[in-house]
């Protein structure tokens, strides 16, 4: 399924052809727009083509299952004011949206993004990047387990204690490729000193309510989490990560943000907004994207670069981070 769709401005009378087009530019290259359409909507080519070329307008019905198939809106095309933008959501719970669907479905967007030669990521971080998350296993285990036990619910889950065992391992395998995906992306980072406040509570709430199997697996995690703090210390050194994709990591000490993902490729753009934990609302609206861009570019100004230079700034950052890690296991004993 096609999760993301670019918005174009119609010339009046033509929403049907810029309809089809949203749907065709987020096709890959390969596959042929009619070919698509009379395969979703149980027709001939013949009378694909027909509906392409608009000698044939779409009922509702086929608009309907055109949108909910490709996860398109009509929204932008109908209504394009500036104050008025369309998103997509899927929202994780434990019967037709399933935490690994979920994962499928951020592995699929990175791909999407990483198939244009053109692309850039800027993040501003209130909690850490998700993608982190899925690097190391242990650490990896735990968000996992804790996003279905305590904020979907998962009645699986639900007189469990935390054992990296009753995390299915295809989960954690396609975690690891969302990391990776990731890590090819060149991309620019915003953090404030709270970006891991999050997960130390989370960690924290575990241990207090004894849903850790035992103390060495709460104290894997925070080990794991230092790991992690000292990998991207590292490439934050260097600038790029270990795969090659360029970094810039910014320290924000001014304003706390929220967690907005903005993603550049070419000329398009798509804004993702965190909500409810690690839900994502996505949109392609042009006036919200670029509001959006504005936005982190004028954080960006406000920030400190702790990437490739400012090596004392980037030095206090990371031991300010590493000492929160280390109070915290020092009270997991």
């Amino acid at each position: 399924m096609i999760i993301i769709s670019f918005r174009f401005d119609p010339p009046p009378g033509s929403i049907q052809t810029s309809f089809l087009e949203q749907i065709k530019q987020g096709l890959s290259p390969n596959l042929s727009l009619a070919d698509e359409l009379a395969e979703v909507l149980n027709l001939s080519r013949d009378s694909a083509y027909r509906r392409i070329r608009g000698e044939t307008i779409l009922s509702l019905d086929e608009v309907k299952t055109l949108c909910n198939h490709y996860g398109v809106s009509l929204d932008a095309l109908i209504s394009p004011s500036s104050e008025m933008a369309s998103f997509h959501h899927r929202m994780v719970n434990h019967t037709d949206f399933p935490f690994g669907h979920w994962l499928k479905y951020v592995h699929e967007n990175l791909k999407m993004i990483s198939s244009f030669p053109e692309k850039e990521l800027i993040y501003s971080a209130k909690d850490m990047l998700i993608f982190y998350l899925f690097k190391l296993p242990d650490l990896s285990a735990f968000k996992m387990f804790f996003w279905m036990k305590t904020v979907v619910g998962n009645p699986e889950y639900a007189h469990e204690k935390f054992d990296p065992a009753l995390v299915p391992k295809d989960f954690l395998a396609l975690g690891e490729r969302i990391w990776e995906k990731y890590a090819d992306l060149p991309s620019t980072e915003i953090w404030s000193d709270e970006a891991i406040s999050a997960t130390l509570r989370q960690i924290a709430f575990y241990w207090d309510c004894n849903l850790f199997v035992s103390s060495g697996q709460a104290q894997a995690v925070c080990d794991q989490l230092l790991d992690l703090m000292d990998q991207i210390q590292q490439q934050a050194t260097s600038g790029k990560r270990s795969t090659g994709g360029a970094f810039k990591l910014y320290r924000n000490e001014i304003l706390i943000a929220d967690n907005t993902v903005l993603f550049k490729m070419g000329d398009k753009r798509v804004t993702f907004v965190n909500y409810n934990t690690f839900n994502f609302l996505s949109t392609t609206q042009e006036s919200f994207c670029l509001q959006t861009e504005a936005y982190l570019q004028n954080l960006i100004n406000k920030s400190t670069l702790i990437s490739g230079t400012g090596e004392k700034d980037r030095s206090k950052f990371f031991n300010s981070l590493n000492e929160k890690i280390r109070d915290l296991k020092g009270r997991l004993k």
